[in-house]
């Protein structure tokens, strides 16, 4: 008899079970390394909407956006007049600084979609940092993560400057 049939029907079962419980184990470890390497591809994508002449290339052919990444400066001007916030009245738009896009939180919904938490932040002399946060739909075409869908969402309440 071999060591592999020694023992009770029953201890055979809780060895073999033991094997069992490892193999969900090693498979989340196996998904939790593409899970880091999306998260890092995704936040390459949404850092290069900074750059100009990336943008194109970063978005799916049926897109569905309301933000105009060229005018984002546009967006900030609106999002200070929101009820609720008071900014400079002579405050001048030609000191704050290019608008930047950054990511967030990422939470997958499937495999290929994914939604960011990302915001537009501009910095100039009375708004120090003012937050446009924004919300993207991120689909993997082709191995690429690419940009579904941008929404702005509304702004944090910013300090109240008279």
């Amino acid at each position: 008899m071999s060591d592999r049939t020694k023992g009770t029907p029953s201890s055979r079962h809780v060895r073999n079970m033991k094997a069992l419980f490892l193999l969900p184990l090693l498979f989340a470890l196996s998904l939790r390394a593409d899970e880091a390497q999306d998260r890092a591809a995704i936040n390459k994508v949404i850092a290069a909407l900074n750059d100009p002449a990336k943008r194109v290339a970063l978005f799916t052919k049926d897109v569905d956006s309301t933000v105009d990444f060229e005018r984002l400066v546009d967006l900030h001007r609106v999002a200070a007049s929101w009820p609720g916030s008071i900014i400079g009245r002579d405050e001048t738009w030609t000191q704050l600084t290019t608008p930047s896009v950054a990511s967030g939180s990422i939470r997958f919904i499937t495999p290929d979609v994914a939604l960011v938490d990302g915001a537009s932040t501009v910095e100039g002399a009375v708004t120090l940092a003012r937050r446009v946060p924004l919300l993207f739909v991120m689909r993997r075409e082709a191995a690429q993560w690419k940009i579904s869908a941008v929404r702005v969402l509304a702004p944090e309440a910013p300090p109240r400057i008279i």
